[in-house]
């Protein structure tokens, strides 16, 4: 299995010094559950979802190979929340890409992630979940993750310790447990 993680610098894992954030972790639990898995992070720090709707495409088809599954994982709307992008033009932007990417494998979209402060945070939970919404239109697994780790002492200590958008790696890691746990993604995997 191939899997790309596309995103900003929440998938790349800014302030994770082992730089695995939460998709490094992800994978290589998967590995130890005996997946077959070659995992790519292709998080760019400060990329808006505008900015990734022009380049993912490229790269997901770089890295596939025939006869292998394909799975596309997502995770955008911090970036745009923070550089001010209109919700219409990151709406707008996502459906684009999720459309398109479930033309070449599995698509997931995980949800953005809360930050300290709390007029953004509210922006970015409003855009969760329209982000929502969007996947359910379209029929594409969608995992809120905003609530539960606005909730996770972890992740919250973790925003605290970091930059309060990025956490540092206990934050991360509590996020891909969580990831890990939710029944969308172990349906997405294939997981028991």
């Amino acid at each position: 299995m191939i899997i790309c993680y596309f995103g900003d610098s929440l998938t790349l894992g800014y302030g994770d010094p082992a730089g695995l954030s939460w998709p490094g972790r992800v994978s290589g639990t998967l590995h130890t559950l005996g997946v077959d898995v070659t995992s790519y992070n292709l998080g760019i720090r400060k990329e808006t979802t505008l900015m990734l709707a022009d380049r993912w495409k490229q790269e997901a088809a770089l890295r596939q190979i025939k006869g292998m599954e394909s799975k596309l994982i997502f995770s955008f709307g911090v970036a745009d929340v923070v550089n001010n992008v209109a919700d219409a033009d990151s709406l707008a932007a996502a459906k684009a890409i999720l459309t398109e990417a479930g033309t070449m494998g599995d698509v997931l979209l995980i949800g953005p992630t809360p930050m300290a402060d709390e007029t953004k945070c509210g922006k970015v939970a409003a855009l969760s979940g329209q982000l929502g919404t969007l996947c359910e239109t379209l029929s594409v697994p969608f995992l809120p993750v905003i609530d539960a780790m606005r909730d996770d002492p972890v992740y919250a200590q973790a925003l605290t310790d970091g930059d309060s958008v990025h956490p540092t790696a206990p934050g991360y890691a509590a996020l891909a447990r969580y990831i890990l746990q939710s029944e969308e993604v172990r349906d997405f995997f294939g997981l028991e």
